[in-house]
């Protein structure tokens, strides 16, 4: 079957992003995202929990889980929700919150997660409960065989520039936290954003986003998460945001996630599109005096072409460079191979967002019937704001 895409949600004067999808064991598939003003949100902050009952063809209304507005100054914003269905059938909806300003950029430590569950198949949830938990890009919680819980964030340890995938676990099902633990402190790299898989063998493959430029990476763990091998590179190239990674039916890995060239390029650089970018106001920096963290990052900041710098923010242009969203296909034995020459795996594009406010590429993926997957993706493409896409893709694709 090739590739088909259609619209899960689009409503052009809503920035639609960070979207993730659950398939439950009734059928249901729910979608969870972010409505915001832009792909930073700085004025207004919404989560939405949508569900299909015949494999995304259609969809239910929003449903506003929460809902943020900017208030005496501040806002607090939630960002890339994760929703599954834990072992005991309750749906958990999580997110982390924190405060804009500053926002997340080197206070990444003042992040908390909170659970949302829902024991109606997602059609409702109870109030959220605000965890210990610090850091922001969560991924999804990883159920143990030993009833433990093993959850990612990012972190800056000791202050440091570079972030740090860090590992959290709970043995008594996200009430209370152990300390976070760092993953990986090779200098020579930036991990982040990851996304657990447990193999069929009862290993743990964590694949990481990498900062420095390298392709997707990974961490094995052989003893239930205690400790981590790597990281090593793969051979997906995938690696500019977050990877979501799964175990399909028939015993493949399937990981989805974006690509996009380090060149602030595009075929048109005029003025008047380079003010157009900037106008949608959709990554802002605030400015705050007496804040050490917040002046840190901004003095980082190298002007340039596409950013506008006032006394109080700096405001940065979307769509820099044109993005890429793929899937990733490789087998077990692939996925727990250190050596790239032992690896291999099929690359499948799912779309290209072209447009001069190009942000995309963070997605979610279920395997609706055995070899047959539904992606959702946020694109911006032909609209003013980014829109939920949805993405129909078989094995036989690849």
């Amino acid at each position: 079957m090739p590739v088909t895409k259609f619209t899960i949600s689009r409503d052009d004067s809503v920035y639609e992003c960070f979207p993730h999808l659950c398939r439950t064991k009734s059928g249901r598939i729910l979608v969870a995202y972010r409505e915001s003003n832009g792909h930073v949100a700085s004025e207004y902050c919404r989560l939405i929990v949508r569900y299909s009952d015949d494999a995304g063809h259609t969809w239910s209304d929003r449903n506003v889980v929460i809902d943020e507005s900017l208030s005496d100054g501040v806002l607090t914003t939630w960002n890339c929700p994760k929703i599954q269905q834990l072992e005991d059938g309750r749906i958990l909806l999580l997110s982390e919150s924190l405060p804009w300003p500053p926002g997340e950029w080197h206070v990444e430590h003042t992040a908390r997660v909170s659970l949302w569950f829902s024991d109606d198949d997602g059609s409702t949830f109870d109030p959220p409960r605000q965890t210990t938990v610090p850091g922001i890009c969560p991924d999804q919680i990883t159920e143990m065989p030993d009833g433990r819980w093993l959850f990612l964030t990012n972190l800056r340890i000791d202050g440091a520039d570079r972030l740090t995938q860090v590992l959290h676990v709970s043995h008594d099902k996200g009430v209370t936290w152990d300390d976070p633990q760092p993953m990986n402190l090779n200098p020579d790299h930036e991990l982040d954003e990851g996304s657990i898989v447990r193999m069929p063998g009862g290993e743990l493959v964590s694949y990481e986003r990498e900062d420095l430029g390298r392709p997707l990476q990974k961490l094995i763990s052989k003893d239930g998460g205690l400790s981590w091998e790597g990281p090593y590179s793969t051979l997906n190239p995938a690696a500019i945001g977050m990877p979501i990674a799964g175990l399909t039916q028939d015993g493949f890995i399937v990981i989805t996630g974006r690509y996009g060239l380090r060149s602030n390029w595009r075929v048109d650089m005029s003025e008047e599109t380079l003010q157009k970018r900037l106008a949608k106001r959709t990554i802002v920096i605030p400015k705050i005096k007496g804040h050490p963290e917040n002046e840190h990052f901004v003095a980082s900041i190298q002007p340039r072409r596409g950013t506008v710098e006032t006394d109080d923010e700096i405001v940065m242009a979307a769509g820099g460079t044109s993005v890429h969203t793929f899937a990733f296909l490789e087998p077990v034995d692939s996925a727990l191979s250190p050596d790239l020459a032992d690896q291999k795996g099929l690359l499948l594009p799912l779309d290209l967002d072209n447009s001069p406010f190009a942000d995309s590429g963070y997605t979610g993926w279920v395997e609706y019937e055995r070899g047959k997957f539904l992606c959702a993706n946020y694109i911006n493409d032909d609209a003013p704001l980014a829109q939920i896409r949805g993405y129909r893709f078989g094995l036989d694709d690849f």
